[in-house]
């Protein structure tokens, strides 16, 4: 092997490992500038469900009251009661379509809900009956207003 092989060979090394270097930190520091924005997410979706919870429950309409919301994996739940609807007596699936276009339309067009898409990873809305049993739920993010739009 010849002294400049050898040279070039060790220099070539050098620069590998210094690239590595430079990927490695470049990855740390936007894994560490994802984190905190991530965890200032989580935060402010978290103080904005402390400030909903402050005034629950509360009848919205003749038919419907706001239960509670929560945080859940960077997107937002919120709890809704049907306060005259018994899921043994009614047909959830047809009170379920009636519901689901406005919510659709109200997340992605409602600037009352521009927060949500624009912040949280998604939105989820679970309705229960007067006796607090599930019926539906819906779940939507942003890209569910892009397939609308488009």
């Amino acid at each position: 092997m010849s002294s400049t092989f050898r040279k070039s060979l060790i220099a070539g090394i050098a620069v590998f490992c210094l690239g590595l270097l430079a990927i490695w930190w470049w990855q740390g520091t936007l894994t560490e500038k994802g984190s905190r924005e991530r965890n200032a997410q989580y935060t402010e979706l978290l103080e904005l469900s402390g400030q909903l919870n402050r005034d629950l429950p509360r009848l919205l309409d003749r038919q419907t009251r706001f239960e509670r919301a929560e945080v859940v994996n960077y997107g937002m739940r919120f709890y809704y009661s049907l306060v005259s609807v018994d899921r043994f007596n009614h047909d959830e699936a047809e009170i379920a379509q009636q519901v689901e276009p406005q919510l659709r339309n109200a997340y992605c067009n409602d600037e009352n809900l521009a927060f949500y898409r624009e912040r949280a990873d998604f939105i989820e809305f679970q309705y229960l009956d007067q006796n607090e049993l599930k019926i539906f739920h819906f779940r939507f993010s942003p890209a569910d207003c892009r397939a609308t739009k488009g």
